[in-house]
């Protein structure tokens, strides 16, 4: 029966979006270079059945059951080359086939040409075959083509690279957990390689270069292990590459020691390798699903690193930097962002797919306007100086320089050619790729050696427009092809830019409001290695990477932050807002909560922030379906969820508090202390917490001390019991009973103690309350938090709409939502602390600025109690004046603010942003007017 079962597994479909394929595929043990088509890796295993198995199983995810039992005579890894949906046939009566996408030379022709696996749970793998998977790759982007494709029977890796050709190597599988136990992890690497070791996507081990690390705060060392059961299963992904080639034996090696408890800093524990039987060389089906995901969004000319100056493309990392130098001062301009206080920056609509983006620079009195055409296109760029006709304006003494490089790294080599005005792009392994500029270098600019010494560049005077567009090899396959014109390019950035503008119609009225979301967060939208796929930073400002090589690797995840970026892109780039989602869940720390802030493997490992992660992804499974991201993203989240019920539920009455952690050597932002529990609410100096209420020593392990506020926090429990219920329906939806009635039960029990502790008659409000049972009369919208957690009754909801939201002497938000009867200083509504508090006429950051954060929780908890006219109504009242808000700043300065200030006329911050001046989540002021509106 269970042979039976096998031979029916062996027959599975892969989804692709064209024509199914009228032939069989064929197999080849070695895939080939190929631009247009796709890979399927396959895993072929022979089985031997010793007896019959009397269960049956239906369920997919029951496969690891089938054949736990089975003995593996055989592994085969071969290649299927497919453009469409494909039938795998069985290669004899008794054979498994598990499959993995394998990325094509550009990682995937088109975005929407994906391959989605279906029907395989490859790697269940309790199938015993003690080996991983290697791929070693003739590009040092790990894309095809590949060298040679094989398995290694352990994390002892003695590879022999026999060329400078191979630029690097992957290596996949799953770690079996043999025993429970915390689990400290020691890496050795070879020299000259840059290498990154991911165990479940927690980065153990890397090289420094390309950075380092804050003391002890890396997910599974001595200090902060990682915890782990028996015969849990871990995804391994281990990335290697050498920056300046190397040739002869590359040894590698990854072990552990299992520790009892945490360990004081600095200790070394004794390490042994990972026993081969631990290892398996396939993944998870949704593991498998998420790559391709992510594998196919690391593709195409956009602004990939934090440099707006510098248009990369994926997977080889080519980089055109596009400098302005004044002539008369020497001076340039090489690198920058919209934060940057040496020069101005002025953004336009940038497309979800990168076809088309524009932004304006204004540098040492010149403007300049900068238009692109990339995405999965050739890359075409217009670059216009603006008002050289104004005598004030002497554009002739501007050049702008183009020079070419590679980022993160990565190989290959450039060349020049000043007579024709070209750039030449030789990526390792990959193809030729030119950039023609419209005229060609002009060698008698006096350009400041700094800037182009040891540069591979075109320099070209800006007195007029120029322009340069991308082909592959074009110089070398044909001499007197002719430089690209100003006029085609024109025409090029024009259709480009009216296709991008067409797809903000159909939000009607809110077009502009839409375009501002869009916008908020695709000039975020970034890439780097030490991340598996691309994420959505708060900001190109905000860098958290230690002692990084190069500004290439900057970059920093936070919570609820990133969270918020993925709802945001949700309104109309599902791929991007689940690849963000899926990096700032798997950033959580070994003890198992998504931290405070990542990057590059540094954690701010003592706290958390606000738990919105299910909520958020709840909020996407509604708007489009998808199961297998809920399958990836569960256990993450549930995870989350059992840390605050161990570790932040210590006070008296077992409320949520804030706390922060001590470990030993960590002593990053405040570990430890009352201020460290400041930043885990992410309101880092709200009035809500002046004062000193801190109480270390909780409850220990080891070296590992909590420490929490003696407050409990009424927005805090808030949001973990919608955390809470969120998790009940996404374990419903995936089959999780097991975990309904224990999701519930924490949730009434919070829910319960919110309601009968936490609600102020006095005052009428929800009101954090001291451990010593008083009142702590701060209040900030996170009291309204209470309706998202169904605490308040709904003469509770109605009280605090009609002497809170709607006061304008504590949350301004007018009936109408026209802002009538509003002083000056709290024209626009929702300060971050009530008007009438003592912080509120001083400001400063979470002490009465407007945050849409606070906007969007708010929206939520309102929306609880639709069936409350007057909360209804404020409701929409909230919506009107926080979008107004947003459209004044996003109309005038083409911002979107970290923080908003309430002053009618900003006039505290000279009319702009109080904070970062453009920071994604501000953006959610915006979209609470498009879900209202019924635009989500």
């Amino acid at each position: 029966g269970r042979c039976a079962r096998l031979r029916g597994w062996a027959r599975w479909k892969a989804s692709m979006h064209r024509a199914q394929e009228p032939d069989p595929p064929q197999y080849v043990t070695k895939p080939t270079h190929s631009l247009t088509d796709h890979w399927v890796r396959l895993y072929v295993y022979t089985l031997v059945c010793p007896r019959p198995h009397p269960k049956k199983y239906h369920d997919l995810m029951k496969l690891r059951e089938i054949h736990k039992d089975s003995e593996v005579h055989q592994l085969t890894v071969k290649y299927i080359q497919t453009s469409s949906a494909l039938r795998i046939p069985r290669e004899s009566p008794d054979t498994m086939l598990c499959a993995t996408p394998y990325p094509s030379v550009q990682g995937r022709t088109r975005r929407g040409a994906r391959l989605l696996v279906a029907a395989v749970a490859c790697a269940m793998l309790a199938v015993g075959r003690a080996e991983l998977t290697m791929t070693q790759f003739t590009n040092s982007a790990m894309a095809l083509p590949a060298a040679l494709n094989t398995t290694i029977p352990s994390l002892e890796v003695d590879v022999v690279v026999p060329t400078s050709d191979v630029g690097s190597i992957e290596i996949t599988g799953t770690l079996t957990y043999p025993e429970t136990s915390l689990y400290s992890f020691n890496c050795t690497f070879p020299e000259g390689y840059m290498v990154f070791v991911w165990i479940k996507d927690h980065l153990v081990c890397h090289t420094d270069p390309p950075f380092g690390n804050t003391p002890s705060s890396t997910d599974g060392c001595p200090e902060y292990p990682l915890p782990a059961k028996k015969g849990e299963l871990a995804p391994v992904v281990i990335h290697m590459y050498a920056p300046d080639g190397h040739t002869g034996s590359t040894k590698m090696s990854v072990r552990w020691a299992a520790l009892a408890e945490p360990l004081p800093a600095n200790a070394t524990p004794p390490v042994v390798p990972v026993p081969a039987s631990a290892l398996a060389p396939g993944l998870p089906a949704v593991e498998i699903q998420r790559r391709s995901l992510q594998d196919g969004l690391k593709v195409g000319w956009s602004l990939w690193s934090y440099n707006m100056l510098g248009v990369v493309r994926l997977p080889d990392s080519s980089v055109l930097t596009t400098a302005i130098c004044q002539l008369s001062t020497q001076q340039c301009l090489e690198a920058t962002h919209i934060e940057d206080t040496h020069a101005s920056i002025r953004v336009g609509v940038f497309a979800n797919d990168a076809s088309y983006w524009q932004y304006y620079v204004g540098f040492q009195g010149i403007n300049v306007s900068l238009s692109f055409s990339g995405g999965t296109d050739a890359l075409t760029g217009l670059i216009e100086p603006q008002g050289c006709e104004d005598p004030k304006v002497n554009c002739s003494d501007y050049a702008l320089v183009g020079s070419a490089r590679f980022a993160w790294g990565r190989r290959g080599a450039v060349q020049a050619a000043p007579s024709t005005g070209e750039l030449t792009y030789s990526p390792l392994g990959l193809a030729d790729r030119v950039i023609a500029f419209t005229s060609p270098s002009d060698a008698t600019l006096p350009l400041p050696k700094a800037v182009v010494s040891g540069q591979t560049y075109i320099a070209v005077p800006l007195s007029s427009a120029v322009g340069f567009q991308e082909s592959v090899a074009a110089a070398a396959t044909d001499a007197t092809a002719p430089p690209p014109t100003i006029a085609t390019i024109r025409a090029t950035i024009a259709a480009a830019r009216a296709k991008e503008y067409a797809t903000y119609s159909k939000f009607g009225e809110l077009a502009e409001v839409a375009e501002a979301v869009q916008a908020s967060v695709m000039w975020n939208w970034i890439y780097n290695p030490a991340e598996y796929g691309p994420l959505l930073p708060v900001s190109r400002s905000w860098d958290f990477v230690k002692y990084a090589v190069s500004e290439d690797w900057g970059y920093v995840v936070f919570d609820w932050d990133n969270y918020f970026a993925s709802y945001l892109a949700s309104v109309s780039a599902k791929d991007i807002a689940y690849s963000n989602l899926i990096q700032v869940t798997r950033s959580r720390t070994a003890r198992g909560f998504v931290p405070n802030y990542s990057a590059g493997g540094s954690k701010s490992i003592d706290r958390t922030e606000p738990p919105i992660g299910a909520k958020v992804l709840l909020e996407l499974f509604k708007k489009f379906n998808d199961t297998w991201i809920v399958e990836l993203l569960y256990d993450d989240l549930l995870e989350w969820n059992n840390w605050f019920v161990e570790e932040r539920m210590l006070g008296p009455l077992g409320l949520i508090s804030l706390g922060s952690d001590s470990i030993a050597g960590y002593t990053d932002f405040a570990a430890g202390q009352m201020q460290g529990a400041r930043f885990e609410s992410g309101l880092d100096n709200s009035p809500m917490y002046d004062g000193e209420m801190f109480q270390t020593g909780l409850k220990k392990e080891g070296t590992y001390s909590i420490g929490q506020m003696e407050l409990y926090d009424v927005g805090f429990a808030s949001m973990f019991v919608s955390e809470a219920m969120s998790l009940v329906t996404l374990a419903q939806l995936i089959g999780r009973d097991d975990d309904v009635a224990m999701l519930q039960a924490r949730a009434e029990s919070q829910r319960s103690l919110i309601t009968t502790h936490l609600w102020d008659e006095e005052g009428s409000i929800f009101t954090n309350l001291r451990w010593n049972n008083s009142f702590y009369r701060r209040i900030s919208p996170t009291s309204f938090y209470s309706m998202l957690a169904h605490a308040a009754s709904d003469d509770q909801a109605t009280q605090m709409v009609e002497k809170w939201l709607q006061s304008p002497k504590h949350f301004c938000i007018a009936p109408n939502g026209d802002m009538a009867g509003n002083v000056d200083t709290c024209y626009w509504g929702l300060p971050s602390i009530e008007a009438s508090d003592p912080a509120f006429p001083a400001l400063g950051y979470w002490r009465g600025y407007v945050w849409g954060p606070m906007a969007q929780l708010t929206y939520w908890s309102l929306k609880e109690y639709d069936h409350v006219p007057v909360v209804r109504s404020g409701r929409k009242a909230l919506c009107k004046q926080m979008t107004a808000l947003m459209l004044s700043q996003w109309t005038e300065h083409r911002h979107i603010c970290e923080n908003y200030s309430p002053h009618k006329t900003a006039d505290d911050h000279h009319g702009d942003c109080s904070g970062t001046k453009f920071y994604h989540w501000g953006a959610l002021t915006g979209l609470i007017t498009l879900i209202e509106d019924g635009y989500y």
